[in-house]
């Protein structure tokens, strides 16, 4: 479903090079929640971006849904990315569109009719639980509430990859808990493949079958959180699955 071959992400300044990304190659299998974690400056959230090219890797290759997007044209990778959700630690959301207008924006992007727009905008509403909140601008909504917006509005497209990028940082536990809870809901009904990024391991450790951990721009371990008593191997991986919350 997502492989990255040696994909790397070099920022260049005056100052000399700094490597975000070393060399990294990673496989997710087709309909797993698949976790990232790690400290910050860990790479973290550059890693993510680069599955949707965000962040166009320095080098290496990104292959989702057996398209290889590195290399694609500017109107292959437009495409590529209606199958490849969004959610972000801050919502990111346009504050003068209401809840049903910011979820309807990709539509509108891809083109769609406004019957076509409004039934499948109903239809994200639906899935989220904010059908009464349709009309609402941002301003208007709870922290969790927006969240779920953009829950709704990443699966307009009904996309086959969810790319979380720390989507429960910025909220309350019980919020959190909610969000979560939508997340692994589209995953179980949709079959949706979730790449989810966070540095709480008690947050990973709800959702994610398999994770890797990531330290100074390296996946330095890949630990499967089935098994009744994962056995991690390195200093850093040690430090954060042992950790209190």
């Amino acid at each position: 479903m997502i492989t990255l071959h040696e994909a790397s992400k070099t920022y260049l300044s005056k100052s000399g090079n700094y490597s975000a990304v070393h060399p990294t190659s990673l496989q997710v299998n087709a309909g797993e929640i698949f976790g990232i974690i790690g400290q910050s400056g860990a790479g973290k959230s550059t890693l993510l971006r680069m599955i949707n090219l965000l962040e166009p890797p320095t080098a290496g290759s990104v292959i989702v849904n057996g398209q290889e997007l590195t290399g694609s044209s500017a109107a292959l990778l437009r495409q590529a990315r209606r199958s490849i959700g969004m959610i972000f630690q801050h919502f990111h959301l346009l504050n003068n569109r209401t809840a049903a207008g910011n979820i309807a924006f990709p539509l509108e992007i891809a083109g769609l009719s406004r019957k076509q727009r409004e039934a499948r905008v109903a239809e994200c509403l639906n899935i989220v639980g904010l059908q009464d909140k349709a009309a609402s601008y941002p301003a208007q909504l709870s922290g969790g509430q927006k969240q779920r917006v953009a829950i709704a509005r990443a699966l307009a497209t009904e996309p086959k990859v969810l790319l979380c990028d720390e989507p429960t940082s910025a909220l309350d536990p019980h919020t959190s808990q909610q969000i979560l809870t939508f997340i692994r809901k589209i995953n179980e009904s949709f079959g949706v493949t979730v790449v989810f990024v966070s540095h709480d391991m008690e947050v990973i450790k709800q959702i994610c079958g398999r994770i890797a951990v990531m330290d100074q721009g390296r996946i330095v371990e890949t630990i499967d959180l089935s098994v009744s008593e994962p056995q991690p191997q390195t200093e850093i991986a040690k430090l954060l699955i042992t950790r209190p919350a």
